[in-house]
């Protein structure tokens, strides 16, 4: 039988920091709120020199693998949570921007990597954005094509179907 924890239980939960590993994230707007897409330079901007190896960037959440090297998890969403939501609002409105927290898995071997890039870049068809994800523009999926990693039929023919909790 599983509980649920309170707010003041879910601010003590640690997580795992590894240096020099690869996490999936994956973060959510404040109630949802569709803004993401408002600016994508900028969002991309905040990044700095930690760009994502793989992204997508819905209206109201957003998926990446990134790499960490010398700080933690948390510190470094923190920092990229904070960039952002300043420069957002010098741009666009005042209010808050991110919800509190955010979903984090350590990315364990290739298979578990290629499941996770395959998510990410499946996303904007499993939540009715497009029918092809060729056709989305807001994510990594047409650099991975040039490179080779995948076919220009793939997610189209037949649906992904990825198992696993992604953080949504």
């Amino acid at each position: 039988m599983s509980e649920k924890l309170d707010n003041n239980e879910m601010k003590t939960l640690g997580r795992f920091d590894l240096l020099n590993r690869l996490y999936f994230v994956t973060v959510v707007t404040y109630q949802r709120e569709e803004m993401l897409l408002t600016n994508v330079q900028l969002f991309r901007d905040c990044w700095k020199q930690n760009h994502p190896i793989a992204w997508v960037i819905l209206p109201d959440h957003f998926h990446a693998i990134v790499t960490i090297d010398n700080q933690s998890i948390s510190d470094f969403m923190h920092n990229f949570k904070i960039t952002y939501s300043r420069r957002y609002r010098d741009a666009y409105r005042k209010g808050r921007i991110w919800q509190n927290r955010f979903w984090d898995h350590i990315i364990r071997d290739q298979d578990d990597f290629n499941r996770h890039v395959d998510y990410i870049h499946f996303n904007p068809v499993r939540h009715k954005l497009v029918t092809d994800p060729f056709e989305y523009e807001h994510s990594s999926l047409t650099e991975y094509y040039k490179a080779g990693y995948y076919e220009r039929d793939w997610g189209v023919m037949e649906p992904i179907n990825i198992e696993g909790n992604f953080g949504e």
